[in-house]
């Protein structure tokens, strides 16, 4: 039994129940905020350990120190994922799509496998071939089939993110009902909890 939504599409409740883009980002943010403050009260704990009595023993300091390195490796991972991106061209732009590519991960890593929808679009009389940099969910990719249209923003150098499949173009506001499950802009790409608007406009981009 079916509740009306075609095959292969999500549910309006369903999306309803999904976080969305903006907060996905507040969460992402608290995250920063509780890792700093662990790593802040780890380096603490060694201070003080040095001056405690009895102070703190060598097993203890080599353990909290590897805590702290391991923390903090972590926070720079998350800042180096979430700073700001080259400037965005916010004019919206019809994009055709031609198709989609799947990437699978190499056996080793952990990451998921993921669609990137590719298509065409003219900017300034050049007929741009792209990829959708939005990771679109695997319940909504049936949306975009060859031929169907939507907007899009290019960056202001279209080429800033060439790669494979050309370069990335990012999905306006007016699609926030579309799921998707992160963002690959080539070298930086991100894979979040699913969810409907976009991550990457939640982001802050460079002054034009």
């Amino acid at each position: 039994m079916t509740d009306g939504t075609p095959e292969g599409q999500v549910a309006v409740e369903d999306i309803q129940a999904l976080p969305d883009a903006a907060l996905r980002r507040a969460a992402d943010r608290f995250m920063l905020i509780v890792l700093g403050t662990i790593e802040f009260l780890l380096v603490a704990w060694l201070a003080v350990g040095f001056m405690r009595e009895p102070p703190a023993s060598t097993g203890e300091r080599i353990f909290v120190v590897i805590l702290v390195v391991g923390v903090a490796g972590v926070l720079v991972m998350l800042m180096l994922h979430r700073r700001r991106l080259p400037a965005l061209d916010w004019t919206p732009r019809q994009a055709t799509v031609s198709g989609t590519v799947t990437f699978t991960p190499d056996a080793e890593s952990h990451m998921p496998v993921h669609h990137l929808v590719t298509v065409t679009v003219d900017i300034d009389g050049e007929t741009l071939q792209a990829a959708i940099a939005d990771i679109v969910h695997e319940s909504c990719l049936d949306r975009f089939a060859p031929g169907t249209t939507w907007s899009v923003y290019a960056f202001k150098d279209p080429h800033v993110f060439d790669h494979d499949h050309g370069s990335r173009v990012i999905l306006t506001e007016s699609h926030d009902d579309v799921v998707r499950a992160g963002y690959d802009l080539g070298s930086l790409t991100m894979h979040n909890d699913s969810g409907p608007g976009s991550d990457l406009l939640q982001r802050g981009f460079k002054p034009s």
